[in-house]
């Protein structure tokens, strides 16, 4: 499972400039990689089909050529049958010595005509049934006498049709023709004598091979003419190169291919490689017309594309790195920059900044960093001034709350209770003492359950009334639901205290305190109320705030506790009064409900 993710891993930890290179050069060389491949397999076939066809073509024309002359040849052989026929009808059958001589000549200067009109055909030779020899170029030599010993006159009267046209097989020989270095193909025929039907003899007309090799040349130059004649022996008949003639092409296994079919053209592997090999037949004379183009030379041009594409790919890929690196300096190198800075920050260093004013969406990100560390520096003061505002509140309302002269009244009280035998309320006080104490402290802790912040004001409150039962009574009245709530501890015993001294001691006349609690949706409202002297408006303020001279609390008690929540809670949180002079004074303390308010409150 590791391995399979292993590459992954080690992109996400390349940096943003080795990631642009790594995704922008792919993009780069594989497009080109792919077109380089498809546009050469595509050009390669379509050059392959256009060469078949283009070989094909020229094929059927070359064997249009090469059968003219091969029809020449024939119409030659007639003409020259019916011009003999004419000749031994003008001359008795046994001449005298001058009528041979003028027989001869006639002969010859006819068969000389006759070549002029078939310029394909390069020389005649006739035979008669004495074995006199005539021919078209000149005198017979001694060697031309070979025929009679070679077959071929034997071959020529039993080729089963008689006075008909039968070709001997291309054959190089140094009797009967006019260079004994060519080699000819010869066209065989008995003549026979039109009045009797009895032969007169043999006609033989050479034609050279250079006559049929012409047909290529004179189809032009080009990497497409290698063509060749192959007969039925799997011999090379007619070629441009004069080397191969009569000899095989190559494989057996080619030449049996070439040989056994009619036409085609195909991709065959051979010894030297593979070959675009195509092949027409040319069944009057048991010829293929065989072209052999080498893959390697017909896609001669496609390589140098292909080449030509690497060097494009290799310029387009110079000038991909070239861009790739401009965009990692314009892109990776404010991300880098920014990504410094971001460590610095990580450890704890938070006088950085990043100086990157760019438009773009870089240059926000710098802003936005910038803003936010800005606003963390902010906060983190705003933060530890709250704290110490909160350790300061508190501590001073709890030095508030142990002051001496409470202690010292309370600790009187006592020993007045025990003077006049009131043990059990001088015991009652004495624990109610000891707890108020125990809660104001709490351990240290900041929240209580306002279960406790209750039993802290009644605790209070005891104390108070039996020092004062002349002065008021109280009430709580608080939902049991409402107790496991916390509550900043020392909310509710200033306000009772500030209710008691500043609202009904001074009344003249005995009062009540009542501290109800509810919950308001998602709130809890806990409201102290007194009977007592109340207080203007103007009061309220003064008690809420500042004097604007003195810059101190009118009432400490009351403003610390404000203020505590607030820091707390938030602004929507807190302390609020409600009082008009003559008609006592309502204090209510607000405070999120436990389910509500945030877990760093808790």
């Amino acid at each position: 499972m590791a391995s399979k993710f292993y590459p992954a891993f080690l992109f996400r930890r390349l940096l943003i400039k080795d990631k642009i290179l790594v995704v922008y050069i792919p993009l780069i060389i594989f497009p080109l990689l792919v077109l380089g491949i498809m546009s050469s397999n595509l050009f390669t076939q379509s050059l392959i089909e256009k060469t078949k066809r283009n070989v094909m073509d020229e094929s059927s024309l070359i064997l249009s050529r090469i059968d003219s002359i091969i029809k020449n040849a024939e119409s030659c052989a007639n003409i020259a049958t019916t011009d003999l026929n004419r000749i031994f009808g003008a001359y008795p059958a046994i001449r005298s010595p001058l009528e041979e001589y003028q027989f001869r000549n006639q002969i010859q200067s006819q068969l000389g005509i006759d070549l002029i009109i078939f310029p394909d055909v390069d020389s005649a030779v006739f035979i008669d049934n004495q074995q006199n020899i005539y021919t078209s170029y000149s005198s017979p030599s001694e060697g031309d006498k070979q025929i009679f010993s070679s077959g071929i006159l034997e071959e020529i009267r039993s080729s089963g049709s008689y006075g008909g046209n039968h070709w001997l097989p291309m054959q190089l020989r140094d009797y009967l023709v006019t260079d004994p270095s060519k080699p000819v193909l010869t066209l065989g025929k008995v003549i026979i004598d039109i009045h009797t039907g009895m032969p007169l003899g043999s006609l033989l007309l050479n034609v050279k091979e250079s006559s049929l090799s012409a047909v290529y040349t004179n189809m032009g130059q080009g990497k497409l003419k290698d063509y060749f004649l192959l007969d039925s022996r799997g011999m090379i008949v007619s070629a441009p190169d004069t080397a191969r003639l009569l000899k095989p092409p190559g494989e057996d296994s080619l030449n049996r291919l070439i040989v056994s079919n009619e036409s085609f053209s195909r991709i065959i592997r051979t010894n030297r490689g593979d070959d675009l090999i195509t092949t027409i037949s040319y069944n009057k004379m048991d010829w293929s017309l065989v072209n052999v183009v080498p893959m390697e030379q017909l896609t001669g041009d496609i390589r140098k594309n292909i080449w030509m594409t690497v060097y494009i790919g290799v310029i387009c890929l110079l000038f991909a790195l070239l861009g790739a690196r401009v965009l990692t300096r314009v892109i990776g190198k404010p991300l880098l920059d920014l990504t410094k800075a971001m460590r610095k920050v990580k450890e704890g260093d938070l006088d950085v900044s990043c100086k990157i004013s760019t438009p773009d969406e870089i240059g926000l990100l710098s802003s936005v960093f910038n803003t936010m560390i800005s606003r963390i520096k902010e906060l983190l003061v705003r933060v530890e001034t709250d704290q110490r505002m909160k350790k300061e509140y508190e501590l001073a309302l709890i030095h508030a709350q142990i002051k001496p002269h409470f202690l010292y009244n309370t600790l009187d009280l006592i020993y007045v209770l025990n003077d006049m035998n009131r043990n059990e309320e001088a015991r009652d006080t004495t624990k109610a003492l000891a707890d108020y104490y125990r809660v104001a402290l709490s351990k240290g802790r900041e929240f209580i359950t306002i279960g406790e912040e209750m039993k802290n004001a009644l605790d209070y409150l005891s104390i108070q009334r039996v020092r004062y039962s002349d002065i008021f009574d109280f009430e709580i009245n608080v939902p049991s639901e409402l107790m496991n709530d916390e509550i900043p501890k020392l909310s509710i015993q200033p306000i009772v205290e500030n209710a008691i001294y500043h609202g009904l001691k001074t009344k003249g006349s005995f009062g009540h305190i009542t501290i109800n609690g509810a919950r308001e949706g998602q709130h809890i409202v806990i409201r102290v109320k007194d009977d007592g002297i109340g207080m203007d408006e103007e009061k309220v303020k003064e008690i809420m705030g500042f004097r604007s001279r003195e810059k101190k609390p009118v009432s400490f008690g009351i403003y610390s506790v404000h203020e505590r929540i607030k820091l707390y809670f938030g602004e929507e949180f807190g302390v609020s009064i409600q009082s008009a002079a003559g008609k006592g004074t309502e204090v209510r303390i607000t405070v999120p409900a436990g389910d509500s308010r945030g877990k760093e409150y808790v």
